[in-house]
């Protein structure tokens, strides 16, 4: 857990780097601007592989390099949702790299044969990294890794992949 915490907070340092040094050109507005999107998150479960779960978030970008963004992911028996800090480094005009940092609340449901479902919810760090890809000035792809706090012992695991289409507006 501590080196996924320096390496996390190594990225933020250079994020914030790259911010002091000044815009760089692209092909969106640097005006403050709200966005929304849908994606699919690849979850995995203790004991049960993989499965596609739709993801919801939102934010609003202050500057192309600052944004927060909130947004939520359904774990089928279950959820996450998390509230995030989001610095963006751009790589070109179109091509972007960014990270998360925030907090996020989780709830899972644990069934098992012959006994009640069993509810855990906990409250932890959230964290993500990932590309940003704009297909047109109000379009975007991004790709990321998501975390959902600690380590689950059963039900749907903190680890999350995410494929998802941005809109701003």
């Amino acid at each position: 857990m501590r080196k996924w915490l320096a390496v996390l907070l190594s990225g933020y340092v250079i994020a914030g780097v790259a911010c002091a040094a000044g815009p760089v050109s692209e092909n969106r507005p640097v005006a403050p601007q709200a966005y929304a999107g849908l994606g699919i998150g690849l979850v995995d479960y203790s004991g049960g592989g993989s499965k596609a779960s739709p993801k919801l978030f939102g934010g609003y970008e202050f500057t192309n390099k600052l944004a927060i963004e909130a947004g939520g992911v359904d774990f089928k028996k279950g959820y996450g949702m998390y509230i995030a800090v989001k610095p963006t480094i751009p790589l070109s005009e179109k091509l972007s790299v960014y990270g998360k940092v925030g907090v996020a609340k989780s709830r899972r449901e644990i069934v098992l044969p012959a006994a009640p479902a069993i509810k855990k919810s906990d409250t932890g760090a959230y964290g993500a990294f990932g590309l940003q890809y704009s297909v047109t000035p109000n379009t975007a792809i991004t790709a990321e890794y998501e975390r959902f706090g600690k380590k689950k012992d059963a039900g749907a695991k903190e680890d999350v992949w995410t494929l998802a289409l941005k809109f701003f507006f």
